[in-house]
């Protein structure tokens, strides 16, 4: 006999327990999809998927935007040592489960590791798997990695639950990353402008100032001249307080001019265009070096001119924010600059030995107090698949590293 009282507990146990994971989801599916900047979604969400279901390890893959053949582990989060950061690893979608999910666009699941063929070792400790797919308009740009030390620790029951977490993270991410271009598109338009009205407006009104004050040099010495009876008809100089005060001037109007045409082309870097990524950092550094006393050594590979444009516009960009930042705040007095390709990928350091300063684990916090520059230059590392990490500790300098995968010069992004 069917005991009628034990199947309806059952059924009111199992229909609180669904109840129960899915306000979870929906909760972890809010926090993330506030958020717009996507190091701080992908980081922010293996760290609360990984915490709010006690998953041993949580990781989110991304394919590469220029390459749809790869993918790269962007962040995790493990339970054993409560790590949440990036892992930059590149691997073929021809490998593991997880290149399984890229292919076949379905999630998978493997409760005992040992047992599914397609299974890449990734830890000793791993025993049991699950792969969700990251969608966006049907095309699968990124795969949430969930993992466990023990056999038989997913529940299929609750797969569909991580569906719908995994969807909601993929839309985070495709309105993170509009966000970002609608940004960069309007930071580009912007230094356009900018770059045009200073070489049209102000720098040739600047120009005028000096052709005016010529002539009012010249006035003056005719009027000196005309009035000295002995020296009629000869040039008298001019008094010697006069003379200083429009040399000055004029001292002071041409530095004026020099900055705003070094300003525009910062602006506009036509010289990155013309000859390439190499000629272009060599004269931002020679302009820097002029300007702020920093002795500045570059160490580029000949193949840093290999890449394609859009990834020598970002390193240049990194290039001058990092620049930047170093001759307002570092006090540096060197700075060592090397671009190299190693192994497909593109390694670009800038190291200064200045008074160096705490970097928090999460680089937002120094975005809020004032340190847009890294957010900007993580923002431009992460457009190109690449990932920015800053090392310094205080009187020890600083270390910026940019790395990338090397895409051909004709190679074009991958919609994602």
């Amino acid at each position: 006999m069917v005991n009628i009282t034990d199947d309806a507990a059952t059924g009111k146990e199992s229909s609180s327990r669904e109840a129960m994971r899915l306000r979870a989801v929906l909760e972890v599916g809010r926090k993330v999809t506030c958020i717009l900047d996507l190091d701080r979604l992908l980081a922010e969400s293996v760290r609360l998927i990984q915490q709010t279901f006690d998953f041993e390890m949580v990781s989110i893959f991304l394919r590469d935007p220029h390459d749809s053949e790869y993918f790269f582990n962007s962040h995790q989060s493990r339970r054993a040592d409560s790590f949440t950061g990036k892992i930059c690893t590149r691997n073929h979608i021809s490998k593991g489960m997880i290149g399984w999910v890229f292919r076949h666009e379905q999630h998978r699941l493997a409760n005992d590791v040992s047992r599914d063929p397609y299974y890449y070792f990734s830890t000793e400790e791993t025993r049991a798997e699950l792969d969700l797919p990251l969608k966006i308009n049907g095309q699968v740009v990124g795969v949430l990695d969930i993992e466990s030390t023990a056999v038989n620790a997913f529940d299929p029951e609750d797969v569909p639950f991580l569906e719908i977490l995994a969807d909601q993270i993929a839309i985070a991410i495709e309105n993170a990353r509009l966000t970002a271009r609608a940004r960069e598109a309007a930071i580009a338009e912007e230094r356009n402008r900018l770059a045009r009205d200073l070489h049209d407006d102000t720098i040739q009104a600047l120009i005028g100032v000096s052709r005016q004050l010529d002539l009012l040099r010249c006035d003056m010495t005719d009027e000196f001249s005309d009035s000295n009876a002995e020296g009629c008809g000869e040039e008298v100089p001019l008094p010697p307080n006069i003379e200083r005060r429009l040399n000055r001037l004029q001292d002071s109007l041409d530095r004026t001019v020099q900055g705003l045409r070094l300003l525009s082309r910062e602006l506009q870097p036509q010289l990155l265009k013309d000859l390439g990524l190499a000629a272009a950092l060599d004269a931002l550094t020679s302009d820097v070096s002029r300007t702020s006393n920093l002795k500045i050594d570059i160490e580029l590979s000949e193949s840093a001119n290999m890449l394609r444009s859009d990834q020598q516009l970002e390193v240049y960009r990194i290039a001058q924010e990092a620049m930047a930042n170093i001759v307002k705040h570092a006090s540096a007095s060197k700075v060592v600059i090397s671009v190299d390709v190693q192994d497909s990928r593109v390694i670009f350091n800038i190291r200064d030995d200045g008074k160096g300063f705490e970097v928090p684990d999460d680089l937002t916090n120094l975005a809020r107090r004032g340190g847009m520059g890294v957010l900007s230059m993580r923002q431009r590392a992460c457009s190109v698949g690449g990932f920015l990490n800053i090392k310094s500790e205080l009187g020890q300098g600083t270390v910026l590293s940019l790395e990338m995968p090397v895409v051909p010069r004709d190679a074009a992004p991958v919609s994602a």
